[in-house]
């Protein structure tokens, strides 16, 4: 190693030997130093396979009701929400009659917290739309609510439908979205 007209060779090491530990340092907190011998860049955790034995989670999911022998109403169950669910539509029930307005609500994981909604006609088109805001995103799924007015609209049958937020304009993998048919009076 020559001298550096600026900087002396044992200064220049310093700075090197700092820089190549710093280098290591972020690697290593970015995962990219794994220790299962895969050698490969993180992947696009779409397609990503898990080969490790530890439990996955799941989003919390409410009990299921017992059915007590002195009641004829019938059973709830929840519906089991699978770890790559980022939004969920627990009202209005598929089938719901609405007059006026309704409220919606559900969970969701979506960028900035932002959970579009719209209302489909018979033929498919987009006849209201919307947006409500979660409590939160990025690490969980967090509640959303909001009323959805929809005293404009024609007597008839519709599909109300709420999806995760999708900042790229339609590049990529569609978000998730979840449906219901309702029918306006």
């Amino acid at each position: 190693m020559r001298n550096s007209p600026v900087l002396g060779n044992s200064t220049l090491l310093r700075r090197t030997s700092v820089l190549a530990a710093a280098a290591l340092t972020t690697l290593a907190l970015a995962g990219c130093a794994s220790s299962s011998g895969n050698d490969s860049v993180a992947q696009d955790p779409a397609t990503e396979t898990t080969t490790s034995s530890a439990p996955t989670t799941t989003a919390p999911v409410e009990p299921t009701e017992t059915p007590s022998t002195s009641s004829s109403t019938p059973t709830q169950t929840a519906t089991p929400v699978s770890a790559d669910t980022l939004i969920t539509l627990d009202t209005p029930t598929d089938g719901t009659t609405v007059s006026g307005s309704f409220d919606a609500k559900g969970t969701a994981n979506s960028p900035e917290a932002n959970v579009p909604w719209r209302i489909l006609d018979a033929g498919g088109q987009k006849v209201l739309h919307g947006h409500f805001t979660a409590e939160g995103w990025m690490d969980k799924l967090y509640p959303y609510a909001g009323t959805v007015d929809v005293s404009k609209l024609a007597p008839g049958s519709y599909t109300f439908e709420v999806s995760v937020d999708d900042p790229s304009g339609g590049e990529g993998k569609a978000p998730q979205k979840v449906d219901r048919s309702i029918t306006v009076q």
